[in-house]
């Protein structure tokens, strides 16, 4: 690029009056060639994005306007000249120019990548000209062209930015349910990004009750539901009837239907945090009747499992069933594919979405027979190699802490994570969000892997106290129910029913948020105590989550005497006190 620059400095130089192409100018203002080497589109015509596309194409344009089309495609492609590129398509009319842009994807083909992007930015650019003087059907129709041409990178266009904000001015004039859907299917297409989420928001909260009528079909909620979970939007806690139409059409889904739809309305469950026991058990019927079905695939059911593991379902069975499920996908995938990379149905976040799903649970994976986790390991480490982590390090780190919730501690895949000097450089970043995760499983590693400590050191200085049983809990880690707990210690520490001397809270493991309480005996004997409530336990009210199981397994390791109180089990001061007699004063083997 600088010695293209150079070139273009040293010719503006010699010859200041000559004009340069427009084309020439754009090379590099929105796409560079680079980008389109390892485009995707033309290999997604069957995902569900499509789908929706087509839908609202069909039903949501408007075909009243008989303006006839005089573009002569010839005259562009499949020769088109680049340096003039930009000054044709400025004399062709807005109907003309979307139609082209349509017709450049059979151009797509026959070209370099070079021209191919110096044709887009042109496109592109002549479409920004345009969009202040457009009228709604224009905008919408150009859309829904780049949709077809750019369907993996429409959000980047210039033109798609300047136009969502005219669309929405042009519909305050002239509102209507056609054109409603269409600007919320394509405000949906702007995901990661803050403009995009304040216009989405801004216009549901204006027009979404007005459209949102028993009268809406399916197709058209499932739309509207996906666009605001792409955009990150919470609807649940801003409209009452999108809570309820989303519970309804997830508890009237048959079990026959379209198992994409059903996915697509649980992952907008699941971002508005709706728990639901309807939708549990819509879950599992649809699962059980679907578990065969190749309609349903891996991404599907690992998204399906997930809601299971957001609400903390204990159901050994069930959980048995999205496993095999889950597994007997991925294998059937590997024995088709091989270790291909870049596979839709196996991508790195679904496969990060299966294992937190089981970590959270704390399903025992390595308890099933059929489930090889040494190939899993050998997949999760060829997609690395082959750099489908590389911007995304925190799916890796989410992946092998997940794997090491579950008892398998990945020493494999953990010094795979510190091989690539891109995703250790991703590591050293400061993000709020992934931080937490990062340090866990460093901790995990130093406390079960001393010999990890060089690699470590790479991303952070080894604290040296990773465990530290006398470690002082922050006051924001005492929950009420430890408080509750240690209100009856002190109890039966002042009737001396107990030789208790002192009484702390405490957090042991480093990075683990889970506070318990630090008994000492008038023997000099150190008790751990950890306290088993709603907020760690599963539906049971007596299995612990998965990070819980992790703290417990790390303890017993280190070999520290004490246990755990379940107070959901052991609601009245009496039961309890007699529960915390037996962990503190008989013997291990007797209990």
């Amino acid at each position: 690029m600088l010695r293209l620059i150079r070139i273009c400095g040293t010719a503006a130089s010699i010859a200041p009056k000559l004009p340069q192409p427009a084309c020439f100018l754009l090379r590099y203002s929105t796409f560079s060639p680079r980008e389109f080497h390892y485009e995707t589109s033309d290999g997604e015509n069957g995902t569900l994005m499509h789908r929706f596309s087509r839908h609202v194409s069909h039903t949501k344009r408007d075909f009243t306007d008989k303006t006839k089309c005089s573009l002569k495609v010839s005259n562009f492609y499949p020769l088109p000249d680049v340096a003039t590129y930009g000054q044709q398509i400025r004399d062709l009319a807005t109907v003309d120019l979307t139609k082209l842009i349509a017709f450049t994807t059979d151009f797509r083909s026959k070209t370099d990548v070079r021209s191919y992007t110096e044709v887009v930015n042109a496109l592109d650019e002549e479409c920004v000209r345009r969009v202040p003087r457009a009228t709604t059907s224009e905008l919408l129709e150009m859309l829904h062209c780049f949709m077809y041409l750019l369907p993996n990178k429409i959000a980047q266009l210039k033109s798609y930015q300047a136009a969502l904000p005219k669309l929405i001015e042009l519909f305050d004039g002239a509102e209507n349910e056609r054109d409603f859907l269409s600007i919320v299917f394509f405000l949906g297409m702007w995901k990661r990004n803050k403009t995009g989420a304040m216009l989405m928001k801004e216009f549901l909260q204006q027009h979404l009750p007005r459209y949102l009528t028993p009268d809406m079909s399916r197709m058209d909620f499932v739309i509207v539901a996906n666009a605001t979970y792409k955009t990150s939007l919470r609807m649940v806690d801003e409209s009452d009837a999108f809570r309820s139409r989303l519970e309804t059409e997830i508890a009237e889904f048959g079990d026959e239907d379209d198992s994409a739809l059903l996915v697509t309305l649980i992952k907008c469950a699941r971002m508005n945090r709706l728990a639901s026991g309807e939708i549990v058990e819509k879950v599992q019927s649809f699962t059980e009747s679907n578990i065969d079905s190749k309609e349903l695939d891996f991404r599907g059911l690992s998204h399906l499992f997930a809601y299971i593991a957001d609400n903390r379902i204990k159901d050994d069975t069930l959980a048995g069933l999205f496993v095999e499920g889950c597994w007997s996908r991925f294998d059937a995938e590997v024995r088709k594919h091989g270790f291909e990379t870049q596979s839709q149905s196996c991508r790195p976040k679904d496969m990060a979405t299966f294992l937190w799903s089981c970590a959270t649970l704390g399903v025992p994976i390595e308890s099933y027979p059929e489930v090889k986790m040494n190939l899993l390991e050998k997949a999760i480490r060829l997609k690395v190699e082959a750099g489908e982590y590389r911007y995304s390090s925190d799916l890796l780190v989410d992946t092998i802490l997940s794997l090491w919730i579950c008892n398998r501690k990945s020493i494999a895949l953990f010094r795979l994570l510190f091989k690539d000097k891109a995703l250790v450089q991703n590591l050293r970043k400061e993000r709020a969000k992934q931080e937490s995760r990062k340090d866990l499983l460093l901790t995990c590693a130093e406390i079960d892997l001393p010999d990890a400590w060089d690699m470590i050191k790479s991303v952070r200085k080894p604290s040296a106290d990773a465990f530290a049983l006398d470690r002082a809990a922050p006051e924001f880690l005492v929950r009420p129910g430890l408080k509750k707990v240690a209100e009856c210690l002190h109890r039966l520490k002042e009737t001396k029913q107990i030789p208790i001397v002192a009484i702390h809270f405490n957090a042991p493991v480093k990075h683990l948020n889970i506070a318990g309480i630090l008994v000492k005996l008038a023997g000099g004997e150190v008790k751990n105590v950890d306290v088993l409530d709603e907020r760690h336990c599963l539906s049971d009210r007596e299995s612990p989550v998965g990070l819980m199981k992790l703290k417990a397994r790390i303890l017993e390791d280190k070999g520290i005497a004490g246990g755990m109180v379940n107070i959901c089990r052991h609601e009245t001061a009496e039961a309890l006190e007699e529960e915390l007699r037996r962990i503190l004063l008989e013997p291990k083997e007797r209990r």
